[in-house]
């Protein structure tokens, strides 16, 4: 099916010229009508558009339909004056130009003379009706971004006022991100795909994904964010795409200075501390533009800058001695700087400049990590406006910079051994020493260069454009991270971590290239990739109130995979003839579009719309540089390496002898295993010599490296790396979107919007399916595992039976499955038993689906007329926004970030885990409202509510990596010395706590169902030993090789799901001075989270333990630990006082 639907884009792009239905860029349109008294069409009419901020004008004349328009438009207020003789001028002052929508100004001449000048009054176009367009989308203003209140100052907070949208910290995606970007969500997706543009040019973070730049939001006129059909100059993406328009100068001087605050002092306490922590916020900044010269040249000036120290503490319950608290820092700047020329009324060109940096710390106290971004973008922009013919040119550079390092925090110092060297340690919840996210180094830079333009023929608006961006990227990530001991946590009451049991360790040499391609003055770590784009089409007035769209846009990605030239993984093709290739970008990705806008009653009152979209997904660097690292030779890039097989680049052992009870031959082998069993601080010396040799091994690698040689990182590391391999057959993701609904003025600036919005991605989320599938039940070793059982009975393999079992359990009472130890890759091991492991990419499903429902409007000072006190209003106009979504958001294996890499949960059958993942939210609504109060206040505030997300439901894992005897009832095995992957709860699957189960009640019943139904009974791996003859079913059940029973929910136990409410407010008084009033201070109050609300997290899990859903809450100090355990969704009360001049 998609091969033919392939097939036929292929063939009307060649036959047809296909247009998009707008500019998917930060400009917008004006359009209209022009008619007699009568209704008649005007054809020949001279239309003229005055840019009240600049003075520019543009003229055209309406076509044969009596139609005009106006295309790539800056933002702002323009007036449209319509001339034609036997008729009086008309003129519409104040048309509304916001980024990536059409204004509507149809205007109805009257009969008279020329020199006579008519007002005409064509309604509120800020919040009007769009009777041209399919696309679903919304625009954030000027007015909103200046006047709600807005922690910590991020424009992009706002995207909420759109429906189906949520915001978080940028750190949710990727560390280089932390506290300072932000991830916009829309329609279920994580933020790592929602495109950003600055004026036409991406800034999107092609690593990791998000956004490379910030701006300041004094710096931003106002952003579009598009939601299904979008438009279809728009970059690869299949969840959303958010538009940036800049502000601008004009002929006018004008600016503003702020400065906003926030105190502990005025803080509420947070929830489960004794006192009020310390807090500190500072941000001040200026915007200022203006002429050059008169009518020709106009500047605009921005900085803003952020000082804030933050309370930060470190709870664990394991060991408690090292709960703790402290400050914090964090500083951003931004800087924006901008020229326009208006060369000619038809011709204008600017250039654009912005600089943003931040610091932060993230981690936790005990494992910090210090992240830095600095990012410089330019943009250069040529708007060309014909009569019928427009022209938008765009070249633009953005060069993206992040380094983290992870040190101490004076108070809080790592363990380090003799020689200086400082240790990760994991014991619990406890992880102290070097954070495993650094040290890491991101470059990216983007030559953007674009061009869209369109043509007016006839009732076709014809338009067309492409794109071709150069991305170089490139940078260090030492995965592997620093030296690890992982301890094993006893009943041992000893408040000292290196006092516990060693586990494993973990160890790796000081590199993290991932790809042998020089780039940003490193030997190593570059990709180059060209993105090639076009698009054609056609918005066509097929009658004067219905209007059709359709269009095709054609992607090209040289590098959207491994770098073409990367070797063939031979290991790969015993799964398969071609598996070990490389995948590559088809030639074929056309993305076809198809929409309708139609106004019933053709009075602009009404729109009913609908369209369809085919769209595709970018692939973050993050995915194809594991699969690259994996190709090239071994030696340069992030190894970590488990204690049992440490190894030089080119697998030979490292060895270190002289270790106190570790056989020769063992080391000789570079397995250090004897370790495990001592304590930390007595294993960490050892470790320590062995990191040491390793070290020294790897010494001259980048020097004597050879691009071309072998063996590969994956042959090895027997297919143990990061990440997976795309194989030769991979297909690229892609959404299939669709949306119907209306809009409808319900009242003269009121408009009501509906739409049915359906997005199913097929190939995301991205899924890594373990082709080896070692310890999987359907791969048993029957020989070795009959020797394993010999040896330990003391009989001859040929002599296991149940009957030589049954004379050895009756002489060692006590024996469990335990006891024989068969739980490893000898006896179970996988498909070829010469990888360990062999990870290939492939594609889930996710599905969207949403009823989105969006209210904006103004009450003007007569709605308020009869709310007088002493004869004055008590309100004077109101604006507000009101944005629903009733939807449902499902994914495989409850992917919540699709476009990332993740396992499987379900490695037989991995599309058959799929449910609503942790970004379903039933409910989602926003409220926004802006109040003018007597007495010349302003009132200010945004309401949010939102459902809490799902649970999945798992059964315990009992007996680490024996759990395949006790849990593993898809017998589908795992990976490594630890547990298998967890599964489901029999009978139910992902995110059905919730949802298709809604309280506890009826969860018992499930975990009933399941006590009677699989509980006691054998897993998969227990079947095949009683197949195979040496074991029999009774004799595994009193070994307790058999799934556990689950203790049913206490009814009175908390409800995990809360929903999460939040208000903000902000309250200001303007105060006006001078001549004309041109000036003027603006004093604030804002508060964050008024009502202090803060619903606490979900929680889950049925071990039976403290923090499950089956353990007994009903203590007063165990509902409290639990509330803790769970945390607060929000932020506690603040406040924030600020001064603004403006003039």
């Amino acid at each position: 099916m998609k091969t033919n639907l392939r097939l036929l884009c292929s063939v009307l792009a060649l036959v047809l010229a296909f247009a998009a239905a707008a500019f998917a860029q930060t400009t917008g349109t004006v359009e209209g009508a022009v008619t007699d008294p009568n209704g008649g069409v005007v054809k020949g009419a001279t239309v003229t558009l005055t840019e009240t901020a600049t003075g520019r004008s543009v003229t055209t004349t309406t076509n044969d339909e009596g139609f005009f328009t106006f295309r790539s438009l800056v933002p702002g207020n323009y007036s449209v004056m319509v001339a034609q003789s036997g008729f009086s001028k008309a003129t519409a002052e104040r048309v509304v130009v916001q980024v990536g929508t059409v204004a509507r100004a149809d205007i109805q001449l009257k009969v008279g003379g020329a020199n006579e000048n008519v007002n005409v009054d064509i309604g509120d176009t800020e919040v009007q009706v769009d009777t041209t367009r399919q696309t679903v989308d919304g625009v954030v203003t000027a007015k909103q971004i200046v006047a709600l209140p807005l922690n910590e100052r991020n424009f992009l907070d706002l995207a909420v006022l759109q429906p189906g949208v949520t915001v978080v910290d940028g750190g949710v995606i990727d560390p280089t991100k932390t506290n300072t970007f932000r991830a916009v969500r829309v329609n279920g997706g994580s933020g790592t795909g929602t495109r950003v543009q600055i004026e036409g040019i991406d800034v999107t973070d092609e690593t990791v994904g998000t956004t490379t730049a910030n701006f300041s939001t004094d710096a931003v006129q106002e952003f579009n964010l598009a939601r299904s059909s979008f438009d279809l100059a728009t970059s690869l993406t299949t969840s959303g795409a958010v538009a940036i328009a800049s502000r601008t100068g004009g002929n006018q001087f004008n600016g503003s200075a702020f400065w906003f605050l926030q105190r502990d002092t005025f803080d509420a306490r947070p929830g489960f501390t004794t006192e009020k922590p310390d807090f500190k916020r500072d941000q001040y900044g200026y915007r200022f533009g203006g002429p050059i010269i008169k009518d020709k040249l106009f500047f605009f000036s921005n900085a803003e800058k952020l000082d804030q120290t933050d309370f930060t503490d470190f709870g664990s319950t394991n060991f408690p001695g090292f709960n703790d608290s402290s400050v914090l820092p964090i500083e951003t700047f931004n800087s924006m700087q901008r020229i326009d020329w208006h060369i000619n009324d038809n011709t204008r060109f600017f250039y654009l400049f912005n600089h943003s940096d931040d610091s932060s710390t993230g981690g936790s106290l005990w494992s910090p990590f210090q992240n830095i971004d600095w990012t410089n973008t330019h943009v250069f922009a040529l708007n060309v406006t014909g009569k019928n013919l427009t022209h938008a040119f765009r070249f633009g550079i953005v060069n993206f910079n992040n380094r983290i390092a992870s040190t101490e925090i004076p108070g809080f110092e790592f363990v380090t051994s003799s020689d200086g060297t400082p240790f990760q340690v994991n014991v619990g919840d406890l992880s102290w020493g070097p954070n495993s996210l650094a040290p890491q180094q991101t470059y990216q830079d983007n030559y953007q260069t674009r061009y869209d333009g369109s043509w007016v023929a006839g009732a076709h608006v014809i338009r067309f454009g492409g794109d071709w961006t150069r991305i170089l990227l490139g940078g260090f990530a030492n995965f592997a991270g620093p030296a690890t001991l992982n301890g094993i946590l006893t009943s041992s009451t000893s408040t000292n971590p290196m006092l516990y049991t060693l586990d494993t360790f973990l160890i790796g040499p000081q590199t993290g290239f991932f790809t042998a391609r020089p780039a940003h003055n490193l030997p190593f770590g570059g990709k180059l990739d060209n993105r090639y784009s076009f698009y054609f089409g056609d918005q066509w007035k097929a009658t004067r109130n219905l209007t059709i769209n359709f269009g095709v846009r054609w992607n090209y990605d040289t590098n959207f995979f491994s770098s073409p030239d990367v070797p063939h993984l031979a290991s790969l093709d015993i799964y398969g003839p071609g598996m070990g290739d490389g995948a590559k970008y088809p030639k074929d990705a056309f993305s076809p579009q198809f929409g309708f806008a139609w106004d019933p009653w053709g009075d602009g009152k009404t729109s009913i719309r609908g369209g369809a979209y085919l769209a595709y997904e970018a692939n973050i660097f993050n995915n194809s540089l594991f699969d690259e690292f994996a190709r090239i030779k071994s030696g340069i890039g992030p190894t970590q390496l488990s204690g049992d097989d440490i190894h030089d680049p080119n697998g030979n052992p490292i060895v270190v002898n002289g270790i106190p009870n570790c056989p020769v031959a063992q080391t000789n082998a570079g397995d250090y295993s004897c370790l495990s069993g001592r304590t930390l601080a007595a294993a960490m010396p050892y470790v320590a010599q062995v990191n040491a040799a390793l070290q020294a091994a790897y010494a001259n690698v980048f020097s004597n490296y050879d691009p071309n040689g072998t063996p590969s990182e994956f042959d090895v590391n027997d297919g143990v790396t990061f990440g997976g391999q795309f194989s030769g057959d991979y297909k690229i993701p892609y959404s299939l979107q669709f949306n119907i609904g209306f809009q409808r003025e319900i009242a003269r600036g009121h408009v009501l919007t509906v739409d049915y919005v359906r997005q199913k991605g097929v190939g995301l989320p991205l899924q890594l399916l373990d082709y080896e599938a070692r310890r999987d039940s359907r791969f048993m070793n029957e020989a070795a595992i009959r020797a394993s059982i010999g040896t330990t009975i003391g009989v001859a393999p040929a002599a296991v039976n149940p009957g030589t079992i049954q004379a050895y359990l009756n002489t060692h009472p006590g024996t469990t499955i335990n006891t024989f130890a068969l739980a490893n890759d000898t006896n179970w091991p996988g498909f070829s038993s010469i990888n360990t492991r062999a990870r290939l990419l492939a594609g889930g499903f996710s599905l969207y689906q949403g009823l989105q429902v969006s209210l904006n409007g103004r009450f003007g000072d007569a709605f308020f007329e009869r709310m007088k006190m002493g004869g004055h209003s008590l309100f004077r106009g109101m604006t507000y926004t009101l944005a629903y979504a009733l939807s449902r958001n499902e994914s495989t294996a409850g992917s919540v970030r699709p476009e990332f890499i993740a396992n499987t949960q379900d490695n037989r059958h991995y599309n058959s885990a799929y449910g609503p993942n942790g970004l379903d939210r039933t409910h989602n609504l926003t409220i926004s409202a802006s109040l003018d109060l007597i007495g010349g206040f302003r009132l200010d505030q945004i309401y949010r509510l939102q459902t809490a997300p799902p649970v999945s439901l798992f059964l315990p894992q009992v007996g680490g990596a024996n759990a395949i005897f006790r849990a593993d009832v898809n017998g589908d095995g795992g990976v490594g010395s630890g547990a298998p992957r967890t599964d489901l709860l029999p009978g139910t699957n992902i995110g059905d706590f919730g949802r298709r189960i809604t309280n506890l009640d009826a969860l018992n019943q499930y975990i009933v169902r399941y006590n009677n139904d699989y509980a006691g009974r054998l897993t998969p791996h227990g079947q095949r030993l009683v197949t195979a003859g040496l074991f029999s079913e009774a004799q595994l059940i009193a070994l307790g090789a058999v799934t556990p029973t689950i203790a049913l929910v206490p009814l009175s136990n908390p409800n995990p799901f809360e929903t999460r409410f939040n208000a903000d407010m902000k309250l200001s008084r303007p105060i006006r001075f001078g001549s004309n009033e041109r000036f003027e201070i603006e004093p604030s109050w804002s508060v964050f989270n008024v009502f202090n609300n803060n619903a606490y997290g979900t929680y889950g899990g049925l071990t039976g333990g403290f923090g499950s859903l089956n353990y007994d809450y009903s203590s007063t100090g165990d509902r409290a630990d639990l509330a803790e355990s769970r945390g607060l969704i929000f932020r506690r009360r603040q406040m924030q006082f600020g001064i603004r001049f403006t003039f």
